[in-house]
């Protein structure tokens, strides 16, 4: 072989490696875990024309479903598909360009999102019902519905579930406001067995069920009784701060959403309200134009490749939607042009 050709091809492979090299050199693998994003967040709204609209990161908008003048009270995520509660539940399974009823007529709507939970970890979406227990599931993208009968032995007829509530370990939780019974199931094949609650716990009242992570929150919908958390899931509860919330005769409740660890934002018709396990709420409307009316809230998050979650909370109001990035305590408005309108519901 001619020493120029050898010499030729000595330079190009040195070339070649060079180039594999700078290629490693500028490659994510590895790098810049705590800004590549495994699982992102999905958050879908409603708004008052019943216009249905996505976002995955809180700043791009997408269009669903068109407007048909009818305001949605509820939508939610079942498995793949997308639900909504207006006159009654419609189930759309191509992404929400349509939507058909769903059959099911006995659903047992709440003033709270949380009445309705998507539960992936058992394939299954959990809706409260006016049928036995209150539980309803649908295995199937919220087409078709069942009652749902496995519970421990001796579990009282009265008991109605109302709200519903996961932690990171998948265990679920359902709640009834009649009797502030917690009932906890850890696989989806398991009775729904009443938690063993020990020292003081609230009495019965209008309280809803919602977590995060780790922690179980209840939500006293009228105000007096303020809201509670439990670090060992649901055994012992203990009372954000001193005192309560706004009443209903004042303002409208809209629901309540976590944030960060022993963080709670919880959101009335004209005020959100922030607290930490060591305080009291305070009003949280840093960020929210004057006169918003507030219809939900939601908590979301986004799991990083060093397997970090970030929370974020968003709100559904009369002048757009507005995301928290500091679990609640303040609000930037996310929704801009033709998304910046009134929104019903939020999931």
């Amino acid at each position: 072989m001619p020493i120029r050709f050898m010499k030729s091809k000595i330079i190009a492979g040195l070339l070649a490696f060079s180039a594999l090299q700078g290629c490693q050199k500028v490659s994510n693998i590895g790098k810049d875990n705590d800004t590549v994003i495994l699982t992102p967040h999905t958050v879908i709204a409603s708004t008052d024309e019943g216009w249905l609209v996505k976002t995955n990161d809180g700043r791009t908008f997408n269009s669903m479903f068109p407007p048909d003048g009818y305001a949605a009270s509820m939508v939610s995520a079942a498995g793949p598909n997308v639900i909504m509660l207006k006159s009654r539940i419609f189930y759309s399974d191509n992404n929400g360009k349509n939507f058909n009823p769903s059959t099911y007529l006995d659903f047992n709507p709440k003033p709270w999102r949380y009445w309705v939970f998507d539960c992936p970890a058992h394939k299954r979406t959990y809706m409260a019902s006016k049928i036995g227990n209150g539980v309803a599931y649908s295995e199937d993208g919220g087409i078709t519905w069942k009652e749902d009968k496995k519970w421990q032995a001796n579990t009282s007829p009265n008991v109605m579930i109302t709200s519903f509530a996961q932690l990171l370990n998948n265990a679920v939780f359902a709640f009834n406001d009649d009797y502030n019974v917690l009932y906890r199931r850890d696989n989806v094949d398991d009775n729904w067995n009443a938690v063993v609650v020990e020292g003081v716990f609230p009495s019965a009242s209008a309280y809803f069920l919602t977590s995060n992570n780790t922690d179980l929150f209840i939500v006293d919908y009228n105000g007096f009784g303020g809201a509670w958390y439990s670090l060992n899931e649901g055994v012992n509860w203990t009372k954000f701060g001193v005192g309560s919330l706004p009443t209903a005769g004042t303002e409208k409740f809209v629901g309540a959403a976590s944030g960060a660890s022993g963080t709670l934002a919880v959101a009335t018709e004209n005020d959100v309200y922030f607290a930490s396990t060591s305080t009291s709420f305070v009003k949280a409307n840093t960020g929210l134009d004057i006169g918003t009316k507030i219809s939900g809230i939601t908590a979301k998050y986004n799991v990083y490749k060093d397997g970090n979650r970030v929370n974020f909370l968003y709100i559904a109001t009369s002048k757009g939607v507005y995301r928290s990035d500091d679990n609640g305590f303040s609000w930037d408005k996310v929704s801009f042009n033709e998304y910046n309108t009134a929104y019903t519901a939020i999931y």
